[in-house]
């Protein structure tokens, strides 16, 4: 019985480790054997609640995650997500302008909760820019 315990134990570890044997890149976004990631279900278009910093000299880039009030993308994506499904966007806006504005490097102009709508295979082939963009709310940075 003893060995069959170690038969199993040490199968399971080689299935484990095996990802470390296969070349570099076999798994990776879009094709994944982990089920987490390779859900068939995912669709052509996802749409995405977010926030966005507008800069001074135009640029615009994802808020920080610590700007939403938390370190963690998965938290914060909730915490957007949730408020805007509550209507909550400008209040939620208004916070992340005073954060952004007492610990922004650069010069941020405005804030934006948006819900931008994506098509995945132009996203990776063809371009970055979402299909469409809706704005639940838009505040400005005070200086």
């Amino acid at each position: 019985m003893k060995r069959v315990a170690w038969v199993v134990t040490g199968a399971c570890a080689l299935v484990v480790v095996s990802p470390i044997a296969r070349e570099r890149g076999w798994d990776d976004f879009p094709i994944s054997s982990y089920p987490m990631f390779s859900r068939g279900d995912l669709g052509d278009v996802v749409a995405l609640s977010h926030v966005v910093v507008e800069h001074d000299d135009g640029t615009r880039a994802p808020a920080p995650t610590e700007s939403i009030g938390t370190p963690e993308p998965m938290v914060a994506k909730g915490i957007v997500e949730g408020a805007v499904a509550r209507g909550e966007a400008a209040a939620l806006c208004a916070r992340i302008a005073r954060r952004i504005a007492d610990g922004s490097p650069r010069r941020p102009r405005a804030i934006e909760v948006v819900t931008s709508t994506f098509d995945v295979q132009a996203y990776f082939t063809s371009g970055r820019e979402p299909r469409e963009r809706q704005v639940h709310a838009r505040c400005e940075v005070s200086r």
